[in-house]
């Protein structure tokens, strides 16, 4: 019975459509990073795909920073396939990313600059989701929505 409901309850995996919205969520922990690539629908978000690999011993001693930065471009760099010639939304738990492409470029490392560089050839638009939220698929539609669509910069 506990398998039934375990198999029930496992995420479906769904087709974009080009007018879709996509949005890549990633997260990193002390071991991995990992990401889910998501299209945006009238009933919230649905998973495409998910990604995730083991750390190196070199990148576990990287900062909390360096290692959500290295989850964003790790998990770009597994579905570019996907997310070339869309525009997307990256969701991280790390609030400082989401003011990477506002600081001054002299403060950061080389790998951070060759990180940055890639991420941005795909998108620049990063944004906070609170890290008890930081799934997707628990996260109610109605908390993600007003993330989704609030603009960045006031046109007026």
């Amino acid at each position: 019975m506990q398998c039934k409901s375990s198999l029930a309850n496992v995420a479906t995996l769904n087709y974009p459509t080009p007018d879709q919205q996509l949005c890549l969520l990633v997260d990193a922990s002390n071991s991995a990073v990992g990401g889910a690539l998501n299209c945006l629908t009238k009933n919230g978000p649905q998973p495409i795909a998910f990604f995730s690999r083991k750390l190196s011993a070199t990148e576990t001693k990287y900062s909390t920073y360096d290692r959500e930065l290295l989850a964003i471009y790790l998990a770009i760099k597994h579905f570019r396939h996907q997310l070339e010639g869309h525009n997307f939304i990256i969701f991280t738990d790390h609030r400082p990313l989401t003011f990477a492409f506002n600081k001054i470029l002299d403060s950061y490392s080389p790998r951070q600059l060759r990180h940055l560089d890639f991420i941005s050839q795909f998108s620049t638009d990063i944004r906070h989701v609170s890290g008890s939220g930081n799934s997707l698929g628990q996260m109610p539609s109605q908390e993600l929505m007003p993330l989704i669509f609030q603009p960045l910069i006031s046109n007026t």
